[in-house]
């Protein structure tokens, strides 16, 4: 048994679309793109997005910063340490002649 065909089917599958050819379309995109394309050099960027850059910049450096500090602050306490183990060791009998302390 066949199904009557929709209306609108038929008239969907006939329907084509052929815009007219625009002869400078092509010229004109080429145009765009070389137009954004020395504007946006790299100096340009950077001026353009200073508050990033900077933000960037800070966040950075605060980083390092803070890892720096963290990183020389363990040394000291290993350092000192050692320091206190050594000048006891050498104070203690038991250490020098090879006792169990």
């Amino acid at each position: 048994m066949k199904t009557p065909r929709d209306p609108l089917s038929v008239h969907l599958r006939c329907w084509r679309v052929s815009p007219p050819a625009d002869p400078g379309f092509r010229a004109a995109i080429w145009a765009r793109i070389r137009a954004t394309g020395s504007r946006d050099t790299w100096p340009a960027f950077l001026r353009a997005h200073a508050a990033a850059w900077a933000l960037v910049a800070v966040v950075t450096l605060s980083a390092a910063g803070y890892g720096g500090y963290a990183t020389a602050q363990a040394r000291v306490a290993s350092d000192r340490e050692a320091m206190v183990f050594t000048y006891l060791a050498g104070l203690d009998p038991r250490v020098q002649a090879g006792l169990r302390p």
